[in-house]
């Protein structure tokens, strides 16, 4: 039959009665199908094709529209089947999208409608096909998608919707398997109608600072009226006309429900305290850092107080930790109501807090929330049926001087909080620059330090990692020590002033790295299985741009092998001065086959885009979480957070056996601390791995 002919089949019912004469109206419309100017096609009630115009031939589409027949040009897929029979009967129409391939194998994508042809009462008698070219079109937004990385991620992903908008016939078309999304991403007059009250001013605002052209991506709640809160992430973009002027809204949607709730989740973990729901530390840094910022840039002037409350210890003695707890959540409350809403009031650890106030005129605005604050304490708090009241140290520090460096205010208003300890505490001491005496202490201990490396006094201990699922020691860490030589052997803490002044870090840590190689050669020279050994390095030393470089050089020198060492970085050293440079530094250093441990987990403020993008393998739990039953939600949620970005866990300062069991149970990879074993010289090593029984 040839393409543009007609050829009307009558089944034998249908050669009289209603039949005969839907036949009769089928093969007339027939002629004029014929002479239409687009791409058509005409089929009988029984799907039978009846006629095709001269467009359809032109275009090389398939002259059966069948699914099996020419595959690659059909235009009904398998799955139109159903769809196509329903139209026929009960004359219900549809459209598709569908990849076909051009007569010379050139990829197109056309878009195909079915629509029944009605008699006048309204039966069906016939369905027309009508076929568009919209390759150009498809492509032209493949091109929108891709402005954006994350666009172009989202198109791989499942769930993906596609909605478009034309801006001149307002129609409405979506593509996707995501029915529940589709339901609420459609709108009557406006597309910012979807977008959840409490979000759509913000959204508002960012799609009209948008610039023509550009693809806007936005993060919002839907305005579902069942109540059941949905995040999307939305990439937008208007495409503009062959006549310049707007033609489509392009928008495409992703369920990112799961993913928001699992980032509040882990941004809570990292910048808020658990108990108090103040910020923390973490926050607490950052919000140092930009009073700091506006200082330096706009002159303003901040204060900073910080506050411990007294005797706390002796209250979680005598009345248990509950009542301390309560003593905590009380405090932060008062806190809230001393200070304004827009000071950082966080609380730094412990019975530790510590307030950020900004745009002060004089010393006199501080001190009014903290009389304020002093006279709140003074009433009693009631617990477990008992009332007890406590007191509180706070020490003050105010940069008011624009000459002065604003980053000695922790340190001033630390200095004055000791010195309201010192006199008898339950009291507000303010920095004054003559309280300086304590730095003095602070100075002969520096230059003690000197003299020990000189020496040579400084020597590593080394504490077993063991891994509970293998039961085997899998390394150590190398921890420095002093060889004093009238106090005996010194602990860090003793001497920590020299890890926080520059020149001695790098001191200390270039004794700490060629004593671990040195006994790294030795071990292996005797052959003793040591696994890796973890050193740990400072900001410090990644100044100089060439640590990478200089560890390999002295692996190189050692003939130590790379995959021997671990280097142990705090989530403060990955986020404070020159993070790029410290990105760089262990992502050569990973490569080189040398691993990376995040130390001291949680301590800090490392977000969970920080650990996407540094080459972490291991994560380090600190202690202060490990040996508090009361953080035990937040140990459980670091092993899940490692064990989903692919990195073991290690656990520090385990002690006893009830701990061990607890980490065995959250899935812990890895542990630490005095229940498997102290620090110990590097000559106990040997022995203590022969001995080793989990």
């Amino acid at each position: 039959m040839n393409k543009s002919t007609v050829e009307v089949r009558r089944s034998p019912e249908s050669e009289s009665g209603p039949g005969r004469l839907a036949d009769a109206r089928a093969a007339a419309f027939s002629q004029f199908v014929l002479q239409l100017p687009f791409a058509a096609a005409l089929l009988d009630r029984d799907l039978r094709l009846l006629a095709t115009s001269r467009e359809w031939a032109a275009h090389g589409l398939a002259p059966d529209l069948r699914p099996g027949v020419d595959a690659r040009r059909a235009l009904v897929a398998a799955e139109d089947v159903l769809p196509l029979m329903k139209c026929a009967e009960e004359g219900e129409a549809f459209s598709r999208y569908l990849p076909a391939l051009d007569p010379d194998g050139v990829q197109q994508i056309w878009r195909t409608e079915f629509s029944a042809c009605r008699d006048d009462g309204d039966e069906p008698y016939a369905v027309m096909v009508t076929a568009r070219d919209v390759t150009g079109y498809a492509e032209a937004t493949l091109r929108a998608e891709r402005d954006q990385q994350r666009l172009r991620m989202a198109l791989e992903l499942d769930g993906l919707l596609v909605r478009e908008y034309d801006l001149h016939t307002r129609e409405l078309l979506f593509s996707g398997a995501t029915p529940d999304l589709e339901k609420w991403c459609r709108f009557k007059t406006d597309p910012l109608e979807i977008i959840h009250r409490d979000d759509r001013d913000r959204v508002a605002a960012l799609v009209a600072a948008r610039k023509p052209g550009e693809t806007g991506v936005y993060e919002f709640r839907l305005n579902r009226d069942d109540g059941v809160e949905t995040w999307v992430r939305s990439a937008s973009k208007v495409l503009i006309g062959a006549n310049g002027r707007p033609e489509r809204l392009v928008n495409l949607f992703k369920d990112i429900t799961d993913r928001r709730r699992q980032s509040e989740a882990v941004e809570t973990l990292a910048f808020k305290d658990n108990l108090t729901d103040l910020p923390n530390r973490a926050l607490f840094q950052l919000r140092f850092q930009e009073a700091v910022n506006a200082s330096e840039l706009l002159g303003e002037m901040f204060g900073l107080i910080m506050i411990d409350v007294d005797h706390f210890k002796d209250i979680n003695d005598t009345l248990g930790h509950d009542a301390g707890d309560a003593l905590l959540k009380r405090l932060a409350e008062m806190l809230r109501y001393a200070f304004r809403a827009d000071d950082t009031v966080a609380r730094l650890g412990g019975d530790e807090f510590a307030v950020i106030l900004r745009g002060l005129h004089s010393e006199a605005d501080m001190l009014r929330p903290i009389q304020t604050l002093q006279e709140l304490l003074r009433r009693p708090i009631e617990h477990g049926g008992r009332s007890f009241t406590c007191s509180a140290s706070i020490g003050a520090a105010l940069h008011g001087d624009m000459d002065a460096d604003p980053s000695h205010m922790v340190k001033n208003a630390d200095i004055a909080l000791y010195r309201a300890k010192d006199a008898g505490r339950n009291r507000s001491v303010m920095f004054q620059p003559s309280m300086r005496s304590e730095l003095e202490q602070r100075i002969e201990l520096l230059r003690d330090v000197r003299a020990g490396i000189a020496a040579g006094e400084f020597l590593l201990f080394y504490q077993p990692v063991v891994d509970i699922r293998v039961g085997g020691v899998t390394g150590f860490e190398a921890l420095m020590r002093w060889a004093h030589p009238e106090q005996g052997v010194l602990a860090p803490a003793r001497f920590m002033a020299a890890f926080e002044d520059q020149d001695l870090s790098l001191k200390l840590g270039d004794v700490a790295f060629e004593a671990a190689l040195k006994q790294m050669r030795a071990w292996l020279d005797a052959g003793v299985e040591f696994g890796r050994v973890a050193v740990n390095i400072s900001a410090a030393q990644f100044r100089s741009g060439r640590l990478a470089e200089e560890i390999q050089d002295r692996l190189a020198r050692w003939n130590v092998p790379c995959d021997r060492l671990t280097i142990e970085v705090t989530e403060n050293v990955y986020m404070g001065w020159g993070s790029d440079m410290v990105s760089e530094t262990v992502c050569r250093l990973h490569d080189a086959g040398v691993m990376i441990a995040l130390d001291d987990f949680g301590t800090g403020y490392a977000s969970l885009a920080n650990l996407r993008q540094f080459p972490i393998d291991r994560l380090k739990i600190d202690k202060s979480f490990v040996q508090n039953a009361e953080d035990e939600a937040i140990v459980k949620a670091v092993i899940t957070l490692g064990s989903s970005m692919g990195m073991k866990v290690v656990a520090e300062g385990v002690e006893d056996q009830a701990q061990l069991d607890a980490l065995v149970g959250y899935g812990c990879d890895q542990v630490q601390g005095y229940h498997f074993g102290r620090p110990m010289p590097a000559a106990d090593v040997p022995g203590f791995l022969a001995g080793f029984v989990q």
